[in-house]
């Protein structure tokens, strides 16, 4: 049998298919820092530049050229320098102005109609006056307008039920106490009240909500007051007390009656005391005028 020799040149070599060794994850949980050198992107900068606070704030490239295409879009934008205590008042109205406050106090458009309440249109005006004085736009403006609204909204409304709820209470003290005669007891008080004193009065609400002219204390009084009236005609003396006509007539009658009493007899010796005190009672009766 004979040999075969073989040479390095006479084997071929075999072609395998090999795996790429992996030289990073595939899921990558960093952002790659190195960008030249073998450097990384701050290191990669100038030590003038790289200590900024404006570029140490970074970690990341990414950061860094995100932050500086929104400053480049800013450029040309409308920009507006904001004022300090040395400003003066032209920088201020500039400011408010840009922030959108109307030319004038007469431009706002501010909705103020109330179905509950009545509200003053020179109120209104005022208020926006105030308001551009202190550079509020219209939205601040109405803002400001609906919170007093709602607010003096509510407390007429509690006030509403404040009196319904007394009135109510005073109508059935005073319906306990009159029985069958309340009805006419509180429509004569009603007429005395409304003929002596002034409506607006009457409307005047206590602490408790009450109405002055609900309160029972003062239905009572005119109700007794129409009582006085329907029998006499009443007059107020000097001292505030009240004198009913009839007596007072009644006693001018008794001093003067006697053609020969102190009232004619001047040589009496109470002539001039009795002539004064008809006089006094004449001055009740018409005051001063005979």
């Amino acid at each position: 049998m004979s040999e075969v020799q073989t040479t390095e040149q006479d084997v071929q070599p075999v072609k395998t298919e090999s795996t790429p060794q992996a030289t990073a994850p595939i899921l990558s949980t960093t952002q790659p820092q190195t960008t030249v050198a073998g450097k990384t992107w701050k290191e990669a900068i100038s030590e003038e530049f790289r200590n900024d606070p404006n570029i140490s704030k970074f970690t990341e490239i990414d950061a860094l050229a995100k932050s500086y295409i929104n400053a480049t879009k800013m450029i040309g934008a409308d920009k507006m320098v904001i004022p300090n205590k040395n400003s003066t008042e032209d920088q201020w109205n500039d400011v408010y102005a840009k922030l959108g406050r109307p030319p004038s106090p007469t431009e706002y458009k501010l909705d103020y109609k109330s179905d509950i309440i009545p509200i003053d249109e020179n109120s209104i005006k005022s208020f926006a006056t105030n308001a551009h004085k202190l550079g509020l736009n219209n939205k601040q403006a109405q803002g400001i307008l609906e919170f007093y609204k709602s607010t003096v909204e509510q407390s007429a409304k509690e006030m509403s039920i404040n009196a319904e709820t007394a009135q109510a209470q005073s109508a059935n003290e005073l319906r306990q106490e009159w029985g069958r005669s309340f009805d006419e007891n509180l429509r004569r008080a009603g007429s005395v009240a409304k003929a002596y004193l002034d409506a607006d009065f009457l409307d005047m609400q206590l602490r408790d909500g009450t109405r002055i002219g609900d309160h029972p204390k003062m239905i009572r009084a005119f109700s007794k007051i129409a009582e006085i009236t329907s029998e006499d005609q009443i007059v107020s003396s000097e001292g505030g007390n009240s004198i009913n006509i009839k007596d007072v007539e009644k006693e001018i009658e008794e001093l003067t009656i006697d053609r020969d009493g102190a009232y004619w007899n001047k040589n009496h010796p109470n002539h001039k005391k009795v002539v004064n005190q008809v006089l006094e009672l004449r001055e009740m009766l018409y005051g001063g005028e005979q």
